[in-house]
């Protein structure tokens, strides 16, 4: 057992359960869009219906948001880094696309128009929340995917440079692993993420071998910041593109491309966007795109007639393939569209807002100790947890019991790939729908069990 919490927990957590309830009960009687499915007549979804959601969706606060989340109940969801919970409004858009599709057949005026326009409108409010031209995205259905589509679209050569941090994701190491055997590709691995020193070992190992950088703006296994915007002007002098996995900070905070000047981003639907399962996205800027060629696809169908112009190629002609679920794709528009609602800048201030809670408390919290930078700035809504003397299997327990005995859902997440059997830590993404009885009760869980 540790030393004991700070006053912010038994009588409070009691207090702001009631006006949980109280809340909910509001919201419930306010609130009649956000919940049930909406019914139209037989010949399919009215003609106003995106005016008539977006409306509904601009009346959403982080409060609304949190009500729309059914697991809200039931646990202190903290895995958003992992898999983001849909919510109610995303799920009836993807309802919604799907029966009219399947009550009209697909390919009538009204099954295409249960998803068309609003499609158009997933895909143009996705651009816009990143700052880019729709033409630089394409839809894949997540950022490991989307990442290898990028990958696929260079020209390696064997003795060409790939380079990363040692914070990337575990899939990106897998890519680096395939891109030396398959093409005797080398990987430069920056080990040193503090930013002075990564910057610096960045500059040093450019060379004219130099194919493309990899970094995460946001690294999963302990939630760093990464210097992406100064990294991506010391690769550009040296002539060399950098793309950027964003699969943990769009949603957490505003992020801007064109501000960020990089060449190449993926990320996912399904994290913190609170998207549905299966969906992804590539940012391919318009200077890259004209020799982009992951895919065995002609710029000019065979169907063309001979007088018709070639169309200019674009990220999506580029990458997607076939047939898709248009469903998905309207419900990641929904949830764009909850974000911009709400105001990113407002889910990054109640973010930083619970996570500077959650880090005060476990403070007071013998054998724990947070690896992730506490300074303003460098870092987000991702808190990793050493614990002194922990085996990942201690680990892998305490995270079974938080769930089991404290209704807390939290990850054991390696730091490093290969894995360190040392270098493991709980990971604990807190959202802007969290609230601050289940930071506490995360809290005292982990006092208790520890």
């Amino acid at each position: 057992m540790g030393s004991p919490l700070p006053p912010i927990s038994t009588c409070l957590l009691r207090q702001k359960l009631s006006m949980s309830v109280i809340i909910r009960s509001t919201l419930a009687v306010n609130s009649p869009g956000l919940h049930g499915a909406r019914k139209h007549p037989a010949g399919g979804l009215p003609s106003n219906s995106i005016q008539h959601k977006a409306h509904v969706m601009s009346r959403m606060t982080v409060e609304q948001l949190r009500q729309d989340l059914p697991m809200t109940g039931e646990v202190g969801y903290f895995q958003t880094g992992t898999y983001g919970p849909a919510s109610d409004s995303v799920l009836q858009a993807v309802r919604e696309t799907m029966e009219t599709e399947a009550r009209h057949g697909p390919a009538t005026p009204a099954g295409r128009q249960s998803h068309t326009e609003r499609e158009a409108a997933a895909r143009s409010g996705l651009a816009r929340m990143l700052n880019v031209k729709e033409e630089e995205l394409g839809i894949e259905t997540n950022t490991s995917r989307a990442m290898q589509q990028i990958v696929r679209g260079l020209d390696w050569q064997e003795g060409d440079e790939f380079v990363m941090t040692s914070l990337e994701h575990v899939s990106t190491y897998g890519l680096s692993y395939s891109l030396e055997q398959q093409h005797g590709v080398k990987t430069i691995v920056l080990g040193e993420v503090y930013d002075e020193h990564l910057l610096g070992d960045l500059a040093s190992v450019l060379t004219e071998r130099t194919r493309l950088i990899c970094l995460s703006h946001i690294a999963s296994p302990n939630g760093r910041l990464l210097p992406c915007k100064q990294a991506a002007a010391i690769a550009h002098d040296a002539g060399v593109p950098v793309m950027l996995d964003l699969a943990q900070s769009v949603g957490q905070m505003p992020v801007d491309l064109k501000e960020l000047d990089c060449d190449f981003a993926v990320g996912s639907g399904h994290k913190w966007l609170l998207g549905p399962m299966g969906t992804g996205y590539m940012y391919i800027s318009q200077d890259q795109i004209p020799g982009f060629h992951p895919n065995f696809i002609p710029d000019r169908s065979p169907w063309s007639l001979p007088d018709a112009p070639t169309p200019a190629p674009t990220a999506r002609s580029r990458t997607e393939i076939g047939t898709y679920n248009h469903a998905l794709v309207v419900g990641l528009g929904r949830a764009v569209e909850i974000m911009e609602s709400i105001g990113l800048d407002k889910m990054q201030e109640r973010i930083t807002q619970l996570s500077g809670r959650l880090r005060q408390g476990v403070g007071h919290i013998d054998r724990a100790r947070i690896i992730t930078p506490q300074e303003p700035g460098k870092s987000a809504g991702i808190t990793s947890l050493m614990f002194d003397g922990f085996t990942k299997t201690d680990l892998d327990g305490l995270v079974d019991r938080m769930h089991e005995r404290h209704q807390t859902v939290v990850k054991s997440q390696w730091l490093t790939a290969p894995p360190d059997p040392v270098k493991i830590a709980m990971r604990i993404s807190v959202a802007a729908f969290n609230d601050e009885s289940e930071v506490d009760r995360l809290l005292e869980g982990l006092d208790e069990e520890l």
